[in-house]
């Protein structure tokens, strides 16, 4: 195919064909995607960008695979994957800049050691800073939105643009930043705190989510949380907790986690989402939505 010829001699680590979503995503499942791409620069990112546009193909970013269920007929198109290269830190004075790819509980434990509060709440979540920005992630309270000062992104023509946050929003669970590009980097607005009291407050929450939280792969939090009760709560009360479809199974310990129990399909899972929807509204009339990213085709 042509789009290989031309992306072949320009990428350090060239690309692989059909290369299953399963080894990149925290569920463990997923078919394969047609191409996928690890840039190693942000030069390497704006090429793929561009060749995929010239040629039509859709576009998939992805970082840790948190939060993501790709289906069991994998991808169609180019999967770029924002990794190891777009992974550091930086910190003036009380801002932290930070790659796309740095993992939240890496940028919580950089903001401590550079003695910076106010990203304590990351230091629990799965993900990396990019799609958590595109999703305004958060915990006890506390949102990455709150922190956004700037947003540098790549367009779909591959021009490099940074937002500033006045020209950004972010609500619960979502952002303006979905369309807007692939993030590449960010500025976090920080306070000066004390290194060992913040750690202190990471410790804290690290142990409460462990207490809480399941071991076995997920994708964390399944679903949005109403406005009244959080989503786990009402399945429980509904009696969604242990529900099992195949491999996939509702967290006896969290009733908004959906597990692999170790053989789960995407199948699996989406049927269980949907089958989890349908006792809710059955139960009590709220419709629950989805907090993963559902991407790909079924088998």
């Amino acid at each position: 195919m042509n789009i290989e010829r031309e992306l072949a001699p320009k990428l350090k680590q060239g690309f692989k064909k059909d290369e299953p979503m399963s080894a990149h995503t925290s569920w463990k499942v997923g078919g394969p995607a047609d191409y996928f791409f690890s840039p190693a620069s942000l030069e390497e990112l704006r090429e793929i960008v561009r060749a995929g546009g010239k040629y039509g193909l859709p576009l998939y970013i992805v970082g840790n695979g948190t939060n993501l269920l790709v289906l069991d007929g994998g991808i169609r198109g180019l999967v770029v994957n924002i990794g190891a290269p777009f992974n550091y830190t930086d910190h003036s004075n009380s801002i932290l800049t930070a790659g796309a790819g740095t993992p939240m509980p890496v940028l919580a434990k950089s903001a401590c050691e550079a003695g910076l509060s106010g990203l304590e709440f990351a230091i629990g979540i799965p993900g990396s800073l990019g799609g958590a920005l595109v999703m305004n992630a958060g915990s006890f309270g506390s949102y990455i939105g709150e922190r956004v000062e700037s947003v540098k992104v790549v367009d779909f023509q591959g021009r490099v643009n940074t937002l500033p946050e006045e020209e950004l929003s972010f609500t619960y669970r979502d952002s303006s930043l979905a369309g807007a590009g692939i993030i590449v980097e960010a500025c976090l607005g920080l306070t000066r705190g004390d290194p060992q009291q913040i750690a202190g407050t990471m410790e804290d929450f690290t142990a409460r989510r462990r207490s809480r939280h399941p071991h076995l792969p997920s994708a964390g939090s399944v679903f949005r949380n109403p406005a009244d009760e959080p989503a786990g709560k009402i399945i429980e009360a509904a009696g969604g907790k242990g529900m099992r479809i195949g491999g996939a199974q509702v967290s006896e310990k969290h009733a908004n986690f959906i597990v692999n129990t170790g053989d789960a399909t995407a199948a699996d899972i989406l049927q269980l989402i949907r089958a989890v929807q349908q006792l809710v509204k059955d139960k009590f009339g709220i419709e629950l939505q989805p907090e993963v990213r559902i991407v790909g085709e079924e088998r």
